[in-house]
């Protein structure tokens, strides 16, 4: 039931009027959803599509299910608009909407992969939980207008609370690029003394090379006493 309801508040907030167009019918989630979250859709959707959903589902958790009900709801708000009472309504979701070509698959899955609904998830339980304490509280002394506002209340301070956590989501991100961006420096930085490293390591092996020369050469002269011994320069030469 916190499911159905949730799935109702999302079909609020982000397609509402396909959700007033089945609450004008009183057509609740549950005549149609409640299979798709029993089986993960696998009791009415083609079994390819339901392969790539227990792949999200175990990647991603429970939420998934929400997110492709609401995709495949949204994706066919036209088509269930055209419909006019409950029965036509109800089998087109139970039937036609199941029937997902290739293109309609990866459309879907795709926008799963992009959504983050889980905020919400946790504001709308909260709400769920609120409405039925006030059930087993017995006949409340408030108006319907005054649980509707007290609800309005709960539901903006939920809100609130989602945006600063939205606005330090965003601060931690700007941060992170800032970091990948230093990350990214230092290593371009890392590379170029790398190159120079290496270019330093060709002149001193070239410069060893012609040390020897020299010292063969003067060596044939018998003047070797007058110019340093290899290892000597290469002892220099590292000190430099």
């Amino acid at each position: 039931m916190i499911q159905m309801y949730q799935l109702s508040r999302l079909l609020h907030d982000y397609h509402r009027e396909l959700y007033t167009h089945l609450e004008q019918y009183e057509i609740g989630p549950s005549l149609y959803a409640a299979p798709w979250f029993l089986t993960a859709f696998a009791s009415h959707f083609p079994l390819g599509f339901v392969a790539r959903v227990f792949d999200m589902l175990f990647l991603q958790g429970s939420e998934v299910i929400f997110k492709v009900a609401l995709s495949l709801l949204g994706s066919h708000k036209p088509l269930i608009l055209q419909h006019d009472n409950l029965e036509s309504i109800v089998e087109f979701i139970k039937t036609t909407l199941p029937n997902l070509g290739l293109v309609q698959m990866e459309k879907t899955i795709n926008q799963v992969s992009e959504m983050d609904i889980s905020k919400q998830l946790q504001a709308y339980e909260v709400e769920y939980h609120v409405l039925q304490d006030e059930l087993l509280d017995g006949p409340s002394t408030l108006s319907q207008s005054q649980r509707v506002a007290q609800l309005e209340k709960t539901n903006g301070s939920l809100r609130q609370q989602n945006l600063d956590l939205l606005e330090e989501l965003q601060v931690a991100h700007a941060k992170i690029r800032w970091l990948e961006t230093r990350v990214d420096g230092l290593a371009s930085r890392e590379a170029e003394l790398q190159s120079e490293v290496k270019t330093l390591q060709q002149e001193r092996t070239e410069l060893q090379q012609t040390v020897s020369k020299l010292r063969d050469l003067l060596s044939s002269l018998d003047i070797n006493s007058s110019i340093p011994d290899q290892e000597n320069f290469t002892n220099t030469n590292n000190n430099l």
